[in-house]
């Protein structure tokens, strides 16, 4: 019994530490923009607040009695924070199943005294520990800054504010641990946990704003982690009450659905290339591309290995955040009309820029401001991080370079299958907003929609190289992707502020160079595009020297 409870222990140590490093650079990076965020605020004139609308006050957290300090709490912990401590609970929920099963390690885990349910169990007690202690640091964070600042906190309840905000994220990570626990697919986990956490970002605050909708916005998970508005009347029991069960339902559901099916060997993934030798109409040809050695067909391997992923987030981009949104600014103009000139530019900077007047606005708020960049660099760094990291940590690296091919030739290869996923989801978004403004006759240029996607394309292979540049200087996935959509997160508030608050920085931010010049107005930046192809093709450069100068982890 003592072995039994050594080896169960041993599994959530093991949880523990493995996502440690991922959770404490997401607290880090919140904690560093929510100091410099609350620096920033001080210069804004809050009077501007006084002329907004109720349900837009709703929309970004803060009342009418809008002071420095609600604003920053709401605008960089529960809108930029949320998203990324979501993101972060789905990578770990993704994890800790159908990861295990993807690696080939559970097998070997059930081999052990250890029954399938305690080890979804374990799982979830490790995201739980993790995220009560980034609760308490940013708790911390938040009691601590304003003092530094000298920026009156006085009535605010920062614990109950980060308490409902920590219980929010959690729910997606449970949720990814139930959908990878059922489906034993840690790409499908991730796809569908992510559409659930952006789908329900966008309800929470796209359903106020509809006459007659607003009770709808309670559908929305989203919705509950600022219900009540905890930041100044503390914890809200019945929020708290709704995202606890769903995710101890979700944690039930994770293990029943791991108990109830076969678990997933890696030696049955049936791949593109083994599609096409299959079918005799495409076998001849899938041998011809395949070559006479297995390297290659490296790329093939990789575009086959995202597909699913990709695949999600593209038909997720065309039809939800292209397609749809063109029925709903057509239902919803002429109150986006009035709300134009209610809702200050500088606010609109939280949201990526834009306004509510024009289709052109309405569609940078909603799809190209904070989704679209989101949406492609979940595909450009997921593939960027594996690129050598990955097949590192699978020992997997080994055997493609004990082939006649050099390190860079892999490396290659690898970029190859990013390059090819992102044009994927970049076309999917323009097809699909392009769709809508034929379908619904919005008037925009079409010339500018494809200008706003091939940037948005660059935006994400600058980041996708940025991942590909760090797996290939250390070789850890975990800390490819921590860097990366770190850095991208840090860049992105750092260019809203800029915005709010004319901020001498805002140039040296790519997303300036993406959208900072409204290209869904003014068409295609020359600049922009040569200062984010540069950029990429400096980052992507750096990756080859720093493979080839290190030694390769056994």
């Amino acid at each position: 019994m003592k072995l039994r409870d050594v080896r169960m222990s041993a599994i959530y140590f093991r949880s523990l530490t493995s996502h440690t490093r991922a959770v404490a650079l997401g607290v880090f990076a919140l904690s560093v923009l929510f100091v410099f965020g609350m620096a920033v605020y001080r210069g804004i004139d809050m009077s501007l607040f006084d002329q907004l609308p109720e349900n837009l006050l709703s929309l970004i957290g803060v009342g009418f009695d809008a002071d420095v300090a609600s604003l920053a709490y709401n605008a960089i912990f529960s809108t930029y924070g949320a998203l990324l401590l979501g993101g972060i609970a789905i990578s770990i929920g993704a994890r800790e199943v159908a990861g295990r099963e993807r690696d080939g390690t559970i097998g070997l885990l059930l081999a052990n005294p250890v029954s399938r349910g305690r080890l979804v169990v374990e799982g979830a007690l490790a995201l739980l520990t993790l995220y009560v202690v980034a609760g308490v640091v940013l708790f911390g964070v938040g009691l601590l800054a304003p003092q530094i600042l000298e920026v009156s906190i006085a009535g605010l309840s920062i614990g109950g504010f980060v308490t409902q905000m920590v219980i929010g994220t959690l729910f997606y990570g449970f949720l990814a641990l139930a959908v990878g626990a059922w489906t034993g697919k840690s790409q499908v986990a991730i796809g569908i946990s992510s559409g659930a956490l952006i789908v329900s970002f966008l309800g929470a605050g796209l359903l106020p704003l509809i006459s007659g909708w607003e009770e709808f916005a309670r559908l929305s998970p989203w919705y509950y982690i600022n219900a009540g508005d905890p930041l100044r009347n503390g914890l809200d029991i019945g929020a708290v009450a709704i995202l606890g069960s769903a995710s101890a339902l979700f944690v039930l559901l994770a293990w029943i659905g791991i108990n109830r099916r076969d678990l997933l060997s890696r030696s049955v993934n049936i791949r593109i290339l083994d599609r096409l030798r299959g079918n005799t109409f495409t076998a001849h040809l899938a041998e011809r591309v395949a070559g006479r050695t297995l390297v290659s067909t490296i790329w093939i391997k990789t575009v086959s290995q995202f597909q699913v992923l990709t695949l999600m987030v593209a038909i997720f981009m065309f039809a939800l955040m292209g397609l749809v949104m063109g029925p709903i600014y057509a239902y919803m103009g002429t109150t986006m009309s009035q709300l134009a000139d209610s809702y200050p530019p500088e606010m609109l900077a939280f949201f990526g820029g834009g306004d509510f007047g024009t289709a052109e606005g309405f569609f940078q708020l909603e799809t190209f401001g904070l989704v679209a960049p989101l949406a492609i660099m979940v595909v450009t760094i997921a593939i960027g991080a594996k690129s050598i990291a990955g097949e590192e940590k699978d020992q997997t690296l080994g055997l493609l370079l004990g082939n006649p091919v050099s390190r860079g030739y892999v490396l290659t290869q690898k970029l190859i299958a990013m390059f090819i996923w992102g044009i994927v989801v970049a076309f999917a978004t323009f097809a699909g907003v392009a769709l809508a403004n034929l379908l619904f006759n919005l008037g925009m240029d079409y010339l500018n929609i494809l200008a706003i996607s091939v940037q948005l394309l660059l935006l994400g292979y600058l980041f996708g190289g940025l991942a590909v540049l760090m797996g290939a200087a250390f070789g850890r996935v975990g800390l490819a992707v921590s860097v990366s959509a770190g850095a991208a997160l840090v860049l992105q508030v750092l260019n809203g502020m800029a915005e709010v608050n004319d901020g001498w920085w805002e140039k040296f931010t790519p997303y300036y160079w993406y959208s900072g010049t409204d290209p869904l107005n003014n068409g295609f930046s020359i600049t922009g595009i040569l200062i984010l192809s540069v950029a990429t093709g400096i980052t992507i450069s750096a990756s080859y020297p720093l493979l080839n100068g290190r030694d390769l982890r056994g």
